[in-house]
């Protein structure tokens, strides 16, 4: 990569006048991304509906992520998600010590260990919910993976699933990034009635669990999410006001629905695509609950899922394209992205480079054991972002990925719905199987 500043302007990828890109980016944005950068080099410019950004990629950006940190914010992208609830900042925008300060409050309820140490309670929700289908009828695999994804996450951080509430928290989340991060509906959806129901029984939602955790919380101090944020938006409410903390009170029921929950519908795919590797991972299932509920020592024994996760995730990254704005002049490529300029960052480009990965497209859990190795390269593997930002639940989201998954094959015969799918990815707003089912054809004793 040349580090000398280029008075140039990058490159521009092929569109059509006026919408530009837009077709491209809406039938398949990451792949458009990678062959722009692998064609254009790491910094090109794209059009999209009269709209002109800059894209920065390549295994560098995600190295500089991590080192430069304070030259990239992302607050001006979720200023207006966090103040249609009231409030002025969340964890996302802020950066340096707050950042941190806002990690640790968060962190527990969000760590692999949330999990690890409550598997008896989180098996319980996924067999519930698995048990309440019928066999032989076809169930949307995201809409399901979000169902099981927020009771988890919800159960973790604040001890309650969604319940009734649940449809409403999807419509309001994700009709708010489709509008204010996406950008794949107008400002004027926000206005709708179906929008403003749904967030009027969010925000009840949040109010409801933020205050029966007051009411009822245990003289003895726990690290708990709703406990800490009580806390610190009573003694410190320039930092964390009332309205903030209540949106974080939902972040355990929307922090994995378009995210998780996706990853873990791309999962089933291509586990139903490689029967090999479905029987390997099934009799991997099959051993960790032998004694019944997998142990925390048997989660280090699962290597077959471990592997599977991992690739998904590199075919389907959870973050594979971040918005950032410049704080201050940045050379990357050759280019000067100047301060206050907003650019995208394509952070999961590297995954389908065959410098990094043989074969990049095809599934191949191979490539992650012994002697390839080929994801622990510098900058190879970033699906959930790179630097102080990376998602907070990373290792949350991996292990729960393969723990739900695990329990579906221990418990369950499943096959595609229709049988004849062929993938089609779409957004909304994240990526997602477009029209992939599944269907439970036999409980397993």
């Amino acid at each position: 990569m040349s580090t000398t500043p280029s008075a140039n302007t990058p490159p521009l990828a092929p569109g059509l006048p006026f919408v530009g890109s837009i077709l491209a980016l809406s039938n398949d944005a990451q792949d458009f991304f990678y062959t722009q950068y692998r064609k254009l080099g790491p910094v090109f410019r794209v059009r999209a509906l009269g709209n002109e950004f800059k894209v920065l990629a390549g295994p560098e950006i995600n190295m500089l992520m991590g080192t430069q940190s304070d030259a990239f914010s992302a607050w001006d992208t979720w200023e207006p998600v966090v103040q249609d609830f009231g409030g002025k900042k969340t964890i996302t925008m802020l950066d340096g010590p707050e950042h941190a300060r806002m990690r640790r409050l968060m962190r527990k309820s969000f760590s692999r260990e949330a999990l690890v140490s409550n598997v008896p309670q989180v098996v319980a929700l996924i067999t519930e919910l698995i048990q309440q289908q019928e066999l032989g009828q076809r169930i949307p695999a995201a809409r399901f993976m979000q169902q099981i994804t927020a009771n988890i996450l919800g159960v973790l951080s604040n001890d309650r699933v969604p319940g009734e509430y649940f449809d409403d928290i999807v419509t309001w989340w994700t009709m708010l990034l489709e509008v204010h991060v996406s950008h794949l509906k107008p400002a004027s959806t926000l206005q709708t009635a179906r929008y403003q129901h749904a967030h009027q029984r969010a925000k009840e939602f949040a109010s409801l669990v933020f205050e029966e955790r007051k009411k009822n919380r245990p003289e003895i101090d726990e690290d708990n999410l709703l406990d800490n944020l009580a806390d610190t938006s009573s003694q410190d409410p320039d930092f964390l006001s009332h309205d903030e903390a209540l949106f974080l009170t939902l972040a355990g029921y929307f922090a994995g629905l378009d995210t998780v929950a996706n990853v873990s519908s791309f999962m089933l795919y291509e586990l139903l695509q490689h029967p090999d590797i479905l029987a390997e991972a099934r009799a991997e299932a099959d051993r960790v609950f032998a004694d019944g509920v997998p142990s925390p020592e048997s989660f280090r024994s699962m290597h077959t899922l471990h592997v599977v996760a991992q690739e998904t995730l590199r075919l389907y990254p959870i973050a594979g394209v971040l918005p950032r704005k410049a704080v201050r002049d940045l050379e990357y490529g050759g280019y000067v992205i100047k301060k206050d300029e907003h650019f995208m960052i394509a952070n999961a480009a590297p995954h389908f480079s065959p410098e990094f990965y043989k074969d990049p497209y095809k599934f191949d859990i191979e490539r992650y054991r012994e002697p390839r190795n080929e994801h622990k390269k510098r900058g190879a593997f970033a699906p959930f972002g790179a630097g102080p930002h990376t998602c907070l639940g990373a290792g949350l989201a991996e292990v729960q990925i393969m723990l739900v998954v695990a329990t579906m094959l221990r418990y369950t015969e499943f096959t595609m719905d229709p049988a004849n799918y062929k993938l089609k990815k779409a957004y909304s707003p994240s990526m997602t199987p477009k029209g992939f089912g599944i269907k439970f054809n036999a409980w397993r004793p």
